[in-house]
């Protein structure tokens, strides 16, 4: 799982009531990705909170006492409670450290670089203030020399995920999202994380024997139709109604399927909850492939009970 890492140099304030606004701010938007998986719950830092000033004699330790008194709770709590990594490079993998030692940011100071190219080179998320317009954004690309494995030293940039601010979290969640589903090599890893490729579905538990029995050509066409579905399911829980805001065709079955006691079972199918249920509405991929599933308009919850071929007619 990818790691939070503060970009301290980020963190210069005019006054300290804007410090504990901005502070609240990305707490919240750190909060959005640990719910949704997305990272660790730990801030990696290159120096503890004391030390790390916001003003002249003012740190982010004592933002952080502020926001408390302010009566932001829940997100003092959050920050509190985080697994905090001092140093820089504490705990992480001898191979990431000795390639980190050999980087060097190109722009910025050599201190306030360090966590910015660790975050280049292990997809880590920058986590700060928006002090100024260049952190006020959601990816920022970092420019860095590295020492290559014969000795020479190569010119490198890589676009990194930034939050300083709620509304960044969304673009992070939907592009980690979408590496991960692009990155999908087999059922098996489909089924082993699709919580953070379709967190807005729930999937009952049969599904993971309907994926083994596919093959593999069928991958990009059924994550494709999941990913709508998901897209579907986010979308129904915003606008409401009786039934999601389908983005690909869904459909229930025929009533002389449902009319008909033995294909009328063969539709039903474990659910998350452990009772077997009628998974009626179905969608569809490739050459005669379903994925049939259930939703439920009180909890807007879409459920997927069976992923495979034509169910009998």
């Amino acid at each position: 799982m990818r790691e939070m890492v503060l970009n301290h140099a980020s963190l210069a304030s005019p006054e300290q009531h804007t410090a504990v606004v901005w502070l609240k701010d990305v707490t919240v938007g750190m909060t959005m990705l640990v719910r949704d998986k997305i990272v660790e719950r730990s801030l990696r830092m290159r120096q503890s909170l004391q030390e790390t000033l916001c003003l002249s004699n003012w740190s982010l330790g004592d933002a952080l006492q502020e926001m408390r008194k302010d009566g932001s709770r829940d997100e003092y709590l959050f920050f509190s409670r985080l697994a905090s990594k001092v140093p820089l490079l504490s705990e992480i993998d001898r191979d990431i450290a000795d390639r980190f030692r050999g980087c060097e940011a190109k722009i910025l100071p050599t201190e306030d670089g360090e966590p910015l190219v660790l975050c280049a080179i292990t997809a880590g998320i920058a986590v700060g203030f928006p002090s100024v317009s260049i952190w006020d954004c959601d990816q920022l690309t970092i420019h860095f020399i590295e020492m290559l494995p014969d000795g020479s030293i190569g010119e490198a940039s890589e676009m990194i995920d930034n939050l300083t601010r709620p509304a960044h979290a969304q673009p992070i969640c939907r592009r980690h999202r979408a590496e991960l589903r692009h990155h999908f090599t087999s059922f098996g890893s489909l089924w082993n994380d699709k919580e953070l490729a379709f967190p807005n579905l729930v999937f009952g538990p049969d599904v993971e024997r309907h994926l083994e029995r596919l093959n593999t050509g069928d991958l990009q066409v059924v994550v494709k139709c999941l990913v709508s579905l998901d897209e579907s399911a986010s979308e129904w829980r915003v606008t409401g109604g009786a039934m999601p805001p389908w983005k690909c065709k869904v459909t229930p079955e025929s009533q002389s399927v449902m009319d008909n006691p033995r294909l009328r079972e063969e539709r039903r199918f474990r659910s998350h909850r452990g009772m077997r249920e009628l998974f009626e509405w179905h969608a569809r991929f490739g050459s005669g492939g379903r994925i049939h599933l259930r939703f439920d308009p009180s909890s807007r919850e879409v459920e997927i009970g069976y992923i495979g071929p034509h169910l009998r007619l």
